[in-house]
């Protein structure tokens, strides 16, 4: 994928450990470009040694993925699927730094993480929440396949449930 007005190409592939120093930067400026996704608190406690632990113990699973997008050395853009609570369904997040918003990476990032589900994953379906006021999201993600799921949620959202839809993509 190339970006507009640029000769580099982005790819996109799995973060590894030597991706976690780059991987605590990036999720530390995303929380300062955006507020339509959340990270877990813990995250500014996390030491780089951590974050490489944590990154080859999700890469020994078949039931979550981090894949990062790069620039050259930088990376940009980031998608995770998280196994929730030994269920068969994964939890989707994407972001992506804001200077490269619009171009269609975020909606690449997605449809990598779908295909590692379908292909590698032991996941039955991956699960999201997207806020409604992310109206360009939420088509993003119907354009990809996924469906709103308006009577069963399966990742709570304490006081935020009207503000939120749940939406479902099925990998078997």
């Amino acid at each position: 994928m190339k970006m507009a007005n640029n000769e580099e190409q982005v790819s996109i592939g799995l973060a590894t450990g030597e991706d976690a120093a780059a991987v605590l930067k990036l999720m530390n400026q995303l929380i300062t470009e955006s507020d339509t996704f959340t990270i877990d608190p813990g995250l500014a406690e996390l030491s780089v040694t951590q974050e490489q632990r944590e990154i080859m113990l999700v890469n020994q699973t078949r039931s979550n993925v981090i894949l990062v997008a790069r620039l050259g050395a930088d990376i940009i853009g980031i998608v995770t699927v998280q196994q929730l609570n030994d269920s068969q369904d994964g939890e989707l997040g994407v972001a992506v730094l804001k200077q490269f918003w619009n171009h269609g990476l975020g909606t690449a990032l997605v449809d990598e993480a779908l295909n590692w589900g379908t292909s590698f994953s032991n996941l039955n379906q991956i699960v999201l929440t997207v806020e409604n006021r992310n109206q360009a999201a939420v088509h993003v993600y119907h354009q990809l396949g996924f469906i709103d799921n308006p009577g069963r949620r399966i990742i709570p959202v304490p006081g935020n449930e009207k503000s939120t839809t749940e939406m479902t993509y099925n990998l078997k």
